[in-house]
């Protein structure tokens, strides 16, 4: 409950009722919400901006499965929020694809992990046996049901998968 009340508060930009409610539904055991607070914190929604909080809330969601930990703390490593590594970036990011590849129909956080691998290790999408045809398609159906839904971030997400795609067909 405390987790889709934070979510319908974060889509509104009531980030400070999103973080309590992030918190208290963290606090219950709930990784997902753990996931969103470290996006509260990484962000600054309402709140000085945290790296280190955000990353200690990954860090623990990623550890309990949570699938957009794994691929935000790859962005930490790939984009220098922690110390650069690309090695450990791109081992993160190839666990967020397995992941979501496992629950593809999960389209609040599958996309997100598509797009990564999309963007930066397409080879090792084809390498494990995907199409990444097929897999561009599924990430830009997901995103456009977040939309659908009114999600008010993945507007840019969608842009970035549908130029890849065209990408990929031009090639």
């Amino acid at each position: 409950m405390y987790l889709n009340e934070g979510a319908k508060a974060y889509q509104s930009r009531d980030y400070q009722t999103a973080i309590k409610l992030y918190q208290k539904s963290a606090d219950m055991g709930n990784i997902i919400a753990l996931s969103n607070l470290g996006y509260c914190y990484y962000y600054g929604r309402s709140i000085p901006v945290d790296k280190e909080k955000a990353k200690k809330c990954w860090e623990k969601a990623a550890i309990l499965g949570d699938i957009a930990a794994v691929y935000k703390l790859g962005d930490m490593y790939r984009n220098g929020d922690l110390p650069q590594n690309l090695d450990f970036s791109h081992a993160l990011y190839k666990r967020a694809f397995n992941m979501a590849v496992q629950c593809s129909e999960n389209y609040y956080v599958a996309p997100d992990a598509f797009l990564r691998m999309l963007k930066y290790y397409p080879d090792d999408i084809s390498d494990k046996g995907y199409s990444k045809i097929e897999i561009a398609l599924s990430c830009i159906t997901g995103i456009k049901k977040r939309i659908a839904e009114e999600d008010n971030y993945s507007e840019k997400a969608l842009k970035e998968a549908k130029a890849i795609l065209l990408r990929l067909i031009d090639d």
